[in-house]
């Protein structure tokens, strides 16, 4: 059921306290979502926030900065509060408190290889899911701590690794933020990624791979 909250709305007017007025606001919490993620829509002149069920025990100070963080993102205005800096905080120590529940063997093979060339064993295991995509390849979710890889990469392990190298430099070096944006590749990031051995030739055989998946998807044999 959504309910509707004030706190939504003095996000909205602590970001733009000249601009009130212009939408309607209303919070909607659902267990659909997985740890502590959220999504944001707007329809006319309404915007609608949906939480995950675990924001309910979380500081108002720091759902407000979630709040923020979406809103900007969603309407393409700069804004920055010290409510957004308190959420980004939190969101980049979350994985702590996020139960590991989820995992693939070959997955977990690949992570803990890689885990000891890099990062000296020293990176915690995330939840480890496959998924059906082939446009996104890999993705790494901070709210769930959860770093997913497509199936269609369990037939080309020197690729899996590659994707999982990308996505586990995501969980170790987090993100930056400035005006509201964050930047979550950044030059530390991009140094550490060409680490990888023989990163131009993946990238070129991940192109190649993907065009031969995607048309054998139109074709149904994928």
């Amino acid at each position: 059921m959504a309910d509707r909250m004030n706190l939504l709305e003095q996000s909205y007017n602590d970001l733009w306290p000249d601009d009130i007025g212009r939408y309607t606001f209303v919070v909607k919490h659902s267990g659909k979502f997985k740890g502590y993620n959220a999504n944001i829509r707007r329809r006319a002149s309404t915007i609608t926030i949906g939480l995950s069920k675990q924001w309910r025990s979380v500081g108002s100070d720091i759902r407000k900065g979630l709040m923020q963080h979406l809103l900007v993102k969603l309407l393409k205005r700069d804004g920055h509060t010290m409510e957004m800096d308190l959420y980004n905080a939190f969101l980049k120590h979350v994985h702590i408190a996020v139960p590991k529940t989820k995992t693939h063997p070959v997955l977990a093979d690949s992570f803990d290889r890689l885990n000891e060339v890099f990062f000296s064993g020293l990176l915690e295991k995330p939840n480890l899911e496959l998924s059906e995509g082939v446009n996104t390849l890999g993705h790494y979710n901070y709210g769930a701590d959860t770093l997913c890889i497509t199936k269609h990469l369990l037939a080309r392990p020197d690729l899996l690794d590659y994707v999982m190298y990308h996505e586990m430099l995501h969980k170790h070096h987090k993100f930056s933020s400035k005006n509201g944006r964050s930047c979550h590749h950044t030059k530390a990031f991009r140094d550490d990624e060409r680490k990888f051995p023989e990163a131009e030739r993946l990238e070129q055989e991940m192109s190649k791979f993907v065009t031969k998946v995607t048309r054998r998807r139109w074709f149904g044999l994928a």
